[in-house]
């Protein structure tokens, strides 16, 4: 939803805005809602015209057979404002000890000119009565008792010492042995609306309070998220995720800000991989016409040397090309079997006569980016066989995800290395030195083919000493 200018004004505005909007809204649900339902009705009653009453009607149903009570109280003048019924039991009032203790006002004084009035023990005259704080959300129809008249209006509720205000008013006497009478205002029908109206009316203003504090946060969250999200996708894959415009001038200054930030390093590294790929690729000429001068060298030992070193050069360059020109990330996706890529990597580096062992099914299915998987697990089982003697590759194929372990035992990388080691053209002088070959980019490119297959890489020590890499590769990416 789109509100005019709402875009313009700043998040403290905007909180401001939501907190006088919320307490706007209660107010006029709370001046509507008298008008869906009624406010109880006001009923005004002479103390003394009470106190007389009660008296007659406990005298004619004293006199009355049991029989013809029924219908002798439902024929009472009386019956217009006030409901009268018979019970069997003694009703389960508070009794005016309990009045007493709670100090409500005149109900004391008007309990014992009851007591006198009808002649009964005062534990037999029983009176509750609730001190009425608020009219308006009174679930019953609200009891002014009033001495005898004039009286001023305005102090009929806040004179509490001489006015008897209450919303739940009852009164009960006995007539007989087993029966007692209860009295009670004259009930509208309305109690359990008000009821149910003073119980959802706190969750409604809680619930409207929630909705407002949510859409504002979503406003702030959102393009937070946003940001989070464009973030990831420029460290993983290194593509751009410019961010849109958002409805708030801090958050836009954020977004612009994030978005130029994208564009500088994106250029930056850009420059900087063109430049080494530029330089490897120059490279290539000069090393092709050391090669044929090579050729030419007289000594057999001198000419072997020249010509492995021009090799790891060359083999220097194309891993370099490899990683610059970003290739392998550009690949498009597909379903590949992984096992049977595993099984055919150990088979070739057995060939080359290095001992490695595959242990896992025959197959297991994966979308991936074939190529570049291929070429990340070359680059570990290669490893593997340039610092150890055996390699193991191990595939566990589990609901969500295939796990594939590579294990040699060769002398491991040291705990406070093992992230170093990722790093591009590094080599650990502990244990991955030139006389082993390698460029230092073979973790590297394994790393970043993982991570682009949103998978995750890491590196342990097994129990015996030797280099443990686990892959993880989510089936579905």
């Amino acid at each position: 939803m789109k509100i005019p200018l709402w875009s313009r004004l700043r998040l403290a505005p905007r909180i401001i805005v939501v907190i006088i909007a919320g307490l706007l809204a209660m107010k006029t649900v709370d001046l509507l809602m008298p008008l869906v339902i009624h406010p109880p009705k006001i009923m005004f009653f002479d103390r003394e015209w009470l106190i007389s009453t009660l008296h007659d009607v406990r005298e004619r149903s004293i006199a009355m057979p049991a029989a013809e009570r029924p219908t002798l109280l439902r024929d009472l003048p009386a019956q217009d404002w006030l409901d009268i019924t018979l019970s069997e039991t003694r009703p389960d009032l508070r009794h005016t000890s309990k009045i007493e203790s709670q100090r409500i006002g005149a109900f004391v004084e008007f309990h014992r000119q009851l007591v006198e009035a009808l002649g009964l023990p005062p534990q037999d005259v029983l009176l509750m009565a609730d001190e009425l704080d608020d009219p308006e959300y009174s679930s019953r129809p609200m009891v002014i008792i009033l001495p005898p008249l004039p009286a001023v209006m305005r102090d009929v509720i806040t004179a509490k010492e001489t006015n008897l205000v209450s919303s739940d008013l009852r009164i009960a006497f006995p007539i007989g042995p087993r029966e007692w009478l209860l009295i009670m205002p004259k009930s509208d029908g309305q109690e359990v609306v008000r009821m149910v109206r003073n119980f959802l009316l706190p969750f409604l203003a809680v619930a409207l309070i929630a909705l407002l504090s949510i859409w504002v946060a979503r406003g702030v969250v959102k393009p937070l998220d946003d940001l989070a999200v464009a973030a990831e996708k420029l460290g993983r894959d290194r593509e751009l995720s410019l961010v849109g415009s958002f409805n708030a001038p801090e958050l836009q200054a954020i977004g612009s800000s994030f978005n130029a930030m994208q564009l500088r390093l994106k250029r930056f590294v850009d420059d900087r991989l063109q430049m080494i790929a530029a330089i490897s690729h120059d490279l290539r000429t000069p090393l092709t016409r050391m090669r044929l001068l090579a050729e030419y060298l007289p000594d057999q030992d001198q000419r072997r040397q020249v010509l492995s070193d021009i090799e790891d050069m060359e083999a220097m360059m194309s891993a370099t090309l490899t990683f610059a020109s970003n290739r392998l990330k550009d690949e498009p996706r597909s379903v590949t079997d992984l096992a049977a890529m595993l099984i055919s990597l150990c088979d070739t580096a057995t060939d080359a006569g290095c001992r490695v062992v595959y242990d896992g099914p025959d197959h297991a299915g994966l979308t991936c980016q074939p190529v570049a998987v291929r070429r990340a697990f070359a680059n570990l089982i290669d490893n593997g066989c340039k610092f150890g003697k055996e390699v193991r590759v191990a595939l566990h194929d589990h609901a969500d995800s295939l796990v594939i372990t590579v294990t040699d035992d060769g002398p491991g990388i040291p705990a406070e290395q093992r992230e170093e080691a990722f790093r591009p053209f590094i080599r650990l002088e502990t244990s991955r030195n030139r006389e082993t070959g390698g460029t230092g980019l073979g973790l590297t490119i394994a790393r970043d083919v993982i991570l682009a297959q949103n998978g995750a890489i890491q590196l342990d020590d097994t129990p015996a000493g030797g280099l443990l890499v686990t892959v993880a590769l989510p089936k579905v990416t």
